[in-house]
This record gives structure tokens, C-alpha cells and sequence, in this order.
């Protein structure tokens, strides 16, 4: 679940004698400006090493731990998702590193914290980012479709969908590149297509958002790790799906036939604020417009979720594919399974 995160521990006892300095060239011509120290941690990879960077505050002795503890606990290359026995092996051993106790790393604040999975779907990873049109309401940007990648931003959270194998194969080393990438293709070629589902939830607001204010440090990361598999499954079902329509058989009413005309003509970003906008026309109030608004876009919801084509990969296909993979996960961790896939095909909002 976990992958990158900015740990941050105030009143550091510990040391950094097991970092590698990394000298500000700023700092270097002007050494009298020195207010911090940076670092970098490697793992013990002994290929696709992936390194933590570290800040060291020298005024306020804290430090900022920055990177992804799942590439520490593997390597850069890996595809395996950091379950809790493993995220909390990774935080003890950080601690061992630094010098420090386990309980005095449990206390650290976090932010940026990225909770992701490697969902292995039977479809084109691009193909399938083209269909996912709206999450909540993050701004869909789209610059990096075409490479893999679709963002969904917003002020406290973000989203992130990508070909996770693609990504590997372009940040290895360039002695590895081609060899992945070849590698990878002919594992696409067999239907085995690396989707990687990430949120990152910035402050501690974005976890009091999401129904999990009681977690606020590493310790609680660790206790209630299991609750990001909640929160990850109720989330993904809120991603909005089009790709075609099939109504070939049934008896439309005139303002299905109107959303489903404006669908297929405008695409669905441009024709929901068009539609929302004539569907407050008649509207006074701040709240009225608000609801109208709402109503608009849920109507334009239901038209994608009665008459999407059941022969071509769609929304539920990628929950049958999701619920696969925590079904092979539920095997090795205790997971709430009944409520994972309840919550993946709970209502959208």
C-alpha cells in the first residue's frame, strides 16, 4: 500500500553516520548561508538501488525523511506492493539506521504519503486511462496520457494511474532499458498489463477527509495499516468510466436520448459542465445551483452506469481484476476481505 512518503522527525536523537552527505553547491560558494545538511540513504539493493534523501534542520535539529519505502524495501524494478509485516520491518530497520528507537520513529509525522497498488488487468494500460474520464472533483490532466500516465489533481490529494511496468522500463538504468522493455512488451503480448492505482493523501486534513483522522504518525500507519486497503477500495470506485455506449435495446426516454447524444458528440468533460450549466438555468440560490449541478452529474453517471458496452473492458471488468488481486492477497494478510469488495463497488460521489 505505502510507497512514497515524507517522514518527519523533530528532536532527532540519533545520527546520520550511516548517510551519504550530499553538499549543497549553493552552499558550497556560500557556506556562511548553512542552515541545513542533506543526505542520502541508500538500501541494500544490490541493483535498481534506490536511495531516501534526507534534510537535516540544523536549527531545530529535525530532520525530513523523503522517498519511497517500498524501492527500500525491494529495489526500483520491483512490482510488489508493501504490506504491513513489511512496512513495519522497513520503519524498524530506518530507525536501526539512524540511531534511533522504534518508538522514538513511531512518534515521527508524515505527509505526501502515496497509497497505491500494482493491479495486473487483462487490457491496455493506455487504453484503459483514455476510458477513466473523472474521479470526486480533481482536475483530470491528461498532458502524459499518451506516455502512460493520467493525473487527477486536487489541494490535499491527488491521483495517479499509470503503466507501472512502462514507468520501470523508462527510469532503469540505460544498460537495462531496452532488455525491460523488450521483456515487458512480450509480457503485454500475453495479457499481462501492470496497472498501478495510487492516491496520495498531502496533510493530515486529507486523512480526516477520508474517515482516518486517528492515524497521525508512523506508529499509527503501522497499527491501522489495514484501513488503507479500505480507504483505497472505496476510492477506486468512485473513478468514473466511458468508453462506448450500448443501447441498441432499449426504450430511451427524450433526456436519456439528450445525455447519451451529448456524450458521443462532446465526449464526457466537456458535454457534464455544458449540461450542468442548462440544468441550472432556472436556479436562484447558491444552493439550489449546487444541487442542480449535482443532480446533472449524477444523471449523467447513471446513463454511463445502465448503458456502458458489457463487450468491451469497463468499469466492473477492473473491479473483477482488482477484486482478483486482493483475493491473492488475503491469503498471505489478514484483510477484511468482505468489506474490500463490498467497498469496491459502492456508490459513486
Amino acid at each position: 500500500m505505502i510507497d512514497s512518503i515524507k517522514i518527519i522527525l523533530r528532536d532527532f536523537s540519533g545520527d546520520l553516520k550511516n548517510c551519504i552527505p550530499k553538499p549543497s553547491r549553493k552552499l558550497i560558494e556560500n557556506p556562511g548561508e548553512k542552515e541545513y545538511d542533506n543526505y542520502r540513504l541508500p538500501n541494500r539493493a544490490k541493483s535498481d538501488r534506490h536511495y531516501l534523501t534526507i534534510n537535516h534542520a540544523l536549527k531545530t535539529n529535525t530532520i525530513k525523511i523523503v522517498g519511497s519505502l517500498r524501492k527500500r524495501a525491494y529495489h526500483k524494478a520491483s512490482f510488489s506492493d508493501l504490506n504491513k509485516d513489511k512496512f513495519e520491518q522497513t520503519i524498524r530497520e530506518l530507525a536501526k539506521t539512524l540511531n534511533i528507537t522504534f518508538e522514538e520513529i513511531k512518534k515521527a509525522r508524515f505527509t505526501d504519503c502515496e497509497i497505491g497498488a500494482n493491479i495486473n488487468i487483462r487490457y491496455p494500460v493506455k487504453e484503459v486511462l483514455h476510458m477513466v474520464v473523472a474521479y470526486s472533483k480533481l482536475k483530470r490532466n491528461d498532458e502524459r496520457i499518451d506516455e502512460g500516465t493520467l493525473y487527477f489533481e486536487g489541494t490535499d490529494k491527488k491521483l495517479k494511474l499509470y503503466a507501472k511496468d512502462i514507468e520501470i522500463a523508462a527510469k532503469s538504468h540505460w544498460t537495462k532499458q531496452d532488455k525491460r522493455k523488450a521483456c515487458y512488451a512480450r509480457l503485454r503480448e500475453c495479457g499481462n498489463n501492470m496497472l498501478r492505482i495510487e492516491f496520495t493523501l498531502k496533510y493530515q486534513r486529507s486523512f480526516n477527509h477520508h474517515q482516518m483522522g486517528y492515524i497521525k504518525n508512523i506508529g499509527d500507519l503501522i497499527e491501522h495499516y489495514h484501513d488503507l486497503y479500505a480507504f483505497w477500495t472505496r476510492e477506486v470506485a468512485r473513478l468514473i468510466f466511458f468508453n462506448y455506449l450500448d443501447y441498441s435495446n432499449a426504450q430511451l426516454t427524450e433526456k436519456e436520448k439528450y445525455i447519451i447524444n451529448g456524450l458521443e458528440q462532446y465526449g464526457f468533460e466537456s458535454f457534464a459542465e455544458e449540461y450542468q450549466n442548462l440544468c441550472t438555468l432556472n436556479s436562484k440560490t447558491t444552493n439550489s445551483i449546487k444541487t442542480a449541478k449535482s443532480q446533472a452529474y449524477k444523471s449523467i453517471c447513471k446513463i454511463l452506469d445502465e448503458y456502458y458496452d458489457r463487450k468491451t473492458y469497463n468499469m466492473y471488468n477492473l473491479r473483477v481484476d482488482i477484486a482478483k488481486h486482493l483475493i491473492r492477497k488475503s491469503k498471505s494478510e489478514n484483510l477484511d476481505l468482505p468489506l474490500l469488495l463490498r467497498n469496491l463497488w459502492g456508490n459513486k460521489s
